[in-house]
């Protein structure tokens, strides 16, 4: 996990400070000297005083609404614990283990701070580490430290993630340009969104297009210039979304495919894996219908074909075979041709 930013950690030593009962009055030297000791750096008075004027700002804009004052007799800072007893900004009421609990989910959130580039998400992250008071110096100290995920690198298009939800929230249309991987073309839409969906570590945005005049995704990554529009929305009163994505693999039907049409598949594995596939299965239909001797297996699915099932099947080399239904057999037969032609040449 990655360390916090400077200020975030010279907001919680100007906080310590303030709520030293043993040294009230914390003067300006006396925070310069706490950070140099602390952080092994050496801070202006200016830089102080722009932390405390951070730290009084309202939470809505990233503060922490703290009250802080200036006493001239003592030529020190002081919280208005008359007005705010006890205040402290990382004061949640919660007890040891429920901190953990939270410093767990925090590590986990970390790792979208390289995906979530807005300012607002990292800002909130940043002030939930310092309100909580989690113990971050190094990743062997904190206990999200014991998570390693997969890295996520930056998506383009992530930084209108917020914008799409502020629409899905407030119902209101978006306009924005879309470029096509397949036809590298720009093409102008308007979408009215339900949802934003994630498939293969990519976002999509999901909603009525103008353009289709039916329900389309849109791969974040290839939209542009979005802007919200004061259009009547067109709600969603025929799709149902859940089960529309609960029966797939990934999100691209075959061409000419319906996007509701279920079918049996019948896939065979071989000992190498059957074990994987038994822990971990390809989806909630998957049954095991005959288990050989030798430790191969034969799984059924109730899916919607799609271009990310035949990918999964694709990637186990010779060790997953698909066996039903025929015609998506041909279909993966013509991709693996297609492969091999690419080699041959």
């Amino acid at each position: 996990m990655p360390p916090p930013s400077e200020a975030w950690q010279r907001y919680e030593i100007i906080d310590s400070c303030l709520i030293n009962a043993y040294k009230t009055y914390p003067t300006m030297q006396d925070f310069i000297n706490k950070i140099k000791a602390e952080l092994k750096t050496i801070v202006s008075k200016e830089t102080i005083q722009k932390d405390i004027a951070k730290m009084k700002m309202s939470r809505d804009k990233g503060g922490f609404d703290a009250p802080i004052k200036f006493k001239k007799a003592a030529n020190g800072y002081f919280y208005d614990f008359e007005n705010y007893p006890d205040y402290t900004i990382r004061k949640f009421g919660l007890n040891k283990q429920s901190i953990q609990q939270i410093e767990l989910a925090a590590g986990v959130l970390q790792r979208f701070k390289g995906v979530m580039s807005s300012d607002s998400f990292n800002q909130t992250l940043n002030h939930l580490y310092a309100s909580l008071n989690i113990e971050r110096n190094s990743q062997e100290k904190s206990i999200a430290g014991a998570i390693l995920p997969e890295d996520t690198t930056y998506l383009r298009g992530m930084e209108n993630f917020e914008l799409f939800v502020d629409a899905i929230k407030r119902k209101l249309p978006v306009s924005f340009i879309h470029y096509s991987y397949q036809s590298q073309t720009f093409k102008a839409n308007i979408i009215h969104p339900y949802l934003l969906k994630e498939s293969n570590d990519r976002w999509y945005l999901v909603g009525y297009s103008e353009e289709h005049g039916e329900i389309r995704y849109f791969g974040l990554d290839r939209i542009y210039d979005p802007y919200l529009i004061a259009l009547n929305f067109k709600k969603n009163k025929e799709t149902d979304l859940t089960n529309l994505f609960a029966n797939k693999i990934g999100l691209r039907t075959l061409d000419g495919r319906d996007e509701y049409e279920i079918v049996a598949i019948k896939i065979w594995i071989s000992k190498v894996y059957s074990n994987y596939f038994k822990s971990m299965p390809l989806h909630k239909s998957q049954s095991i219908v005959e288990s050989e001797e030798d430790g191969n297996i034969i799984i059924s699915l109730e899916l919607v074909p799609t271009y990310e099932l035949i990918s999964v099947i694709l990637s186990f080399g010779k060790h997953v075979e698909l066996m039903e239904p025929k015609w998506l057999r041909r279909e993966l037969k013509k991709e693996l041709n297609s492969m091999l032609s690419s080699y041959s040449n």
